[in-house]
């Protein structure tokens, strides 16, 4: 099993490799940095932005907003999909707008939201709008797959709210939730700079790439993105080790006590 793992590492490494290799190669056939930087340009942008006290309020500041969101996000799926996952009238209430809001042109939900809310709370309502759905679709199927005759035992004995909710209803809904958090979290950092790009609020990733568009600053775009583009690997992983594999053996327990 470990070395299966070891392999897979490998071969993820080996994918970021050819990118890399792919990415040099098309920069030195274009030969016009303002087109396609290198990645060793980008690399030193990266390093010089580092080095200044505005990146990390501007790091913080986008951080602040995505998590911001996504957790309003996580919690409201939670409480409505817990609800919609156990009535089926709750849940016949609550897919046409789930659907609405995930059909929803991300542009358009931007631009309304530039016209309802300050520059600074753009980002947070469209990460909260667009990772809700994908969340909460999650948790309403992990909660329809529990085991009905688990579900006829549960009630059978009486057994009392929070005994129920933490062996027997998170035990089950782990896996749908642990999927429904990662794509959430996935799609929050691409629409958190989107936002940031338009709404242009002071402090943030997505008005500094936009800055340096304007000034035909590409390098600077590409040092941006890959910081986003790391920021999302960062957090992936802290999915993968630190809440997947707890939550698999918690499943496991529970299955087992169950």
């Amino acid at each position: 099993m470990r070395a299966f793992i070891t392999s897979r590492n490998w071969l993820g490494g080996l994918a970021i490799i050819l990118v890399l290799i792919g990415w040099q190669l098309a920069a030195t056939l274009i030969h016009m940095p303002l087109i396609l930087p290198t990645p060793q340009e980008a690399l030193i942008q990266i390093i010089a932005l580092v080095k200044t006290a505005d990146f990390w309020h501007h790091l913080g500041a986008s951080m602040g907003r995505g998590i911001l969101g996504f957790t309003l996000a996580l919690f409201m799926a939670l409480l409505i999909g817990t609800a919609a996952g156990k009535n089926d009238w709750i849940e016949a209430f609550s897919r046409p707008l789930i659907i609405l809001m995930r059909s929803t042109p991300v542009m358009s939900v931007i631009i309304l939201a530039m016209i309802w809310f300050r520059r600074d709370n753009v980002p947070v309502f469209v990460t909260f709008l667009m990772a809700f759905p994908i969340v909460i679709q999650n948790i309403i199927e992990g909660i329809r797959c529990i085991d009905s005759q688990l579900m006829e035992m549960i009630k059978t004995y009486h057994v009392n709210g929070w005994r129920r909710l933490f062996q027997f209803y998170l035990p089950s809904v782990v896996p749908f939730l642990a999927a429904g958090i990662s794509a959430g979290l996935g799609i929050t950092w691409k629409v958190l700079i989107a936002a940031e790009v338009l709404a242009y609020p002071s402090w943030g990733i997505g008005s500094q790439m936009d800055t340096a568009r304007v000034y035909l600053q590409t390098d600077k775009v590409f040092a941006w993105t890959l910081i986003v583009v790391g920021l999302g690997l960062i957090f992936d992983y802290f999915l993968d080790y630190y809440l997947k594999k707890p939550f698999t053996s918690w499943r496991k327990n529970g299955n087992a006590q169950s």
